[in-house]
């Protein structure tokens, strides 16, 4: 049974302050629809590591040179003036029950909305001083950026759909580099089904990628990525290798689940705490667990609106049920793409015109 939210600290002279810890993509959804509905009776605070936000679904495009890096960026400080908000740009630190702490200090809450997103899972190996995590994304465009023209050979761990998008996109861009895709399992991107799967390994053979598969790494040394069994050319290496929550999510009372995200119910409220949501790669549903990807994300930014604005009434918070079977769109260079949705596999240039219709079209809604 949904736990009840505490009364608002609201007795008609205070406004609630109701806390978004995190501009990821759940977040500012949920935002634009509260500006939308523009019903709600209380006051905002968005606090965020940079000043600006960053789509996680244009990287690619910005790793091959199709976009710009302010075509996929989100400037916080225009819109929050648009919507009315507070900004406050700072280092999340931990929480307690009444107040987010911050490099700024304290940020107290009556509702907090934690969308901070996750780091990278990296190997035992390794560590961000010898390869660039993929989250958060900011270190990955700051890390790859003075490379990307330059570099001889790259090196992505993970042959995930992410994995294997970026290194599609670095041997479009960089025909005249080594790209290496290295994966623990024996499939690269194998989430998808066989058939894009398929075509997605054409792609990758007409680009010249290397996929090595059933790869343990063992370290990254001068240049060179370091494997079981052979060395790979490596003067800029990648980790797409799953999420890990963020540190700061050990500083707080906040009841996490077994893979160390924090435990979210079906109302997408905290298991510890029911006046703290959870959205995005932050948390884990316990009751229907869901990828650490932004296609998920994107689409619990609605769901998290719809319980703000019960928080904001009063009103008890019901299930919100997540998407089960997403559209997968995967870039595979020189403006072509590979899509997928229960089991349907399409490809083609229009497919990534859709794709590049759909970025946009996310982006700009923040920036109108």
């Amino acid at each position: 049974m949904t736990k009840p939210f505490p009364q608002p600290r609201n007795t008609g002279q205070v406004r609630p302050h109701i806390v978004f810890a995190g501009a990821g993509h759940a977040g500012l959804i949920a935002l634009a629809a509260l500006h939308q509905a523009g019903s709600l009776d209380a006051d905002i605070t968005l606090v965020s590591a940079g000043e600006q936000a960053h789509y996680s679904g244009m990287v690619p495009g910005w790793i091959e040179g199709l976009y710009a890096q302010h075509d996929m960026t989100i400037p916080l400080a225009p819109l929050a003036a648009r919507w009315g908000l507070s900004l406050k740009v700072a280092t999340i630190e931990g929480a307690d029950d009444i107040a987010l702490r911050t490099s700024a200090g304290p940020v107290p809450y009556d509702l907090l909305v934690i969308n901070t997103g996750a780091d990278a899972a990296l190997p035992t190996p390794l560590d961000p001083a010898t390869v660039i995590p993929a989250k958060p994304f900011s270190k990955l465009i700051a890390g790859l950026s003075p490379r990307l023209d330059t570099a001889a050979s790259f090196a992505v761990i993970g042959g995930g759909v992410a994995g294997v998008e970026v290194a599609l996109s670095l041997a479009t861009r960089r025909p005249d580099a080594s790209v290496t895709l290295v994966e623990r399992g024996g499939a690269m991107a194998p989430s998808l089904p066989a058939g894009a799967r398929t075509r997605i390994g054409q792609h990758m053979r007409r680009r010249s990628i290397t996929p090595l598969t059933r790869a343990t790494v063992t370290g990254v040394s001068d240049g060179t990525l370091h494997l079981e069994d052979r060395h790979v050319p490596a003067d800029v290496c990648l980790a797409f290798t799953g999420a890990a929550p963020q540190a700061w999510l050990a500083q707080t009372p906040f009841a996490r689940h077994n893979d160390g995200f924090f435990a979210a119910s079906n109302s997408l409220q905290s298991l510890s705490h029911p006046n703290v949501l959870i959205a995005g790669d932050a948390g884990t549903r316990v009751d229907d667990p869901r990828p650490k990807a932004g296609v998920f994300s994107v689409r619990t930014g609605p769901l998290l609106a719809k319980a703000i604005r019960r928080w904001s009434a009063n009103e008890p918070l019901q299930n919100a049920p997540l998407q089960r079977n997403s559209l997968i769109l995967v870039s595979t260079g020189e403006r072509s793409a590979v899509g997928t949705r229960n089991g349907v596999v399409i490809e083609g240039r229009w497919v990534w015109r859709w794709k590049n219709h759909l970025d946009r079209a996310f982006v700009d809604q923040f920036k109108a």
